[in-house]
């Protein structure tokens, strides 16, 4: 059973799960996979945010389109407007359907946006893994170990790539300190998380071959 959620006994969501599971056992995903969507669930559950489909439904979309290629967020959002006409199980009106759409690209740059209803729980999510340092060093590996098979890279040039996101993550992230400020301490545990993945990569970076 899937916590928080109320939206999994539908068409639209089986065939959604069926997508990402497709994508797990195509292309070898040890991160971006269901356990990661469920994590959403159960942070979502855990912190008692009050249920929202239009979150729901962002959760379960926010990386059904995970491959090699550029704009996931933008093509997972697109891909959410594009079944919720093929298959039952969306009761939402046609604005809060663009709401899903929004939300999910909330997690382009995990900047909270005050005006979007449910964008700091669904930014808080993604990024929940980051507050715990056992987790962040877990996560670590499976997104190395995925992104060297996914972009045919060595973990020394993921590592480079890594330091680069993350420094630029710690940026957005600082923000919501001020933007979200009820749950600033959450943010503040995240940016301990970004500085551990930093040291991590930097010491796979430094890692003679």
């Amino acid at each position: 059973m899937v916590q928080w959620s109320r939206i999994q006994d539908t068409a639209l969501a089986y065939v959604a799960r069926a997508k990402i599971d497709g994508n797990t056992d195509q292309l070898g995903l040890e991160y971006h996979n269901w356990d990661h969507v469920s994590s959403l669930y159960k942070y979502l559950a855990d912190t008692n945010e009050p249920y929202n489909e239009a979150l729901d439904w962002a959760v379960l979309f926010h990386d059904i389109v995970y491959d090699a290629q550029t704009e996931k967020e933008f093509r997972s959002a697109k891909m959410f407007v594009e079944m919720v006409d093929q298959f039952d199980g969306c009761r939402l009106s046609p604005s809060e359907q663009g709401r899903v759409y929004s939300l999910i690209m909330r997690t382009v740059d995990h900047i909270v946006h005050p005006s979007v209803n449910g964008s700091s729980a669904i930014v808080r999510a993604d990024l929940h893994g980051l507050a715990d340092p056992v987790q962040t060093m877990r996560n670590f590996i499976n997104i190395m170990d995925e992104s060297c098979a996914l972009y045919s890279i060595d973990p020394k040039t993921f590592a480079e790539n890594s330091v680069k996101f993350m420094t630029a993550l710690y940026e957005r992230v600082s923000k919501n300190v001020q933007l979200d400020e009820k749950h600033s301490e959450f943010y503040k545990s995240v940016l301990n998380g970004i500085d551990l993945t930093i040291s991590l990569a930097e010491a796979v970076k430094g890692k003679q071959p």
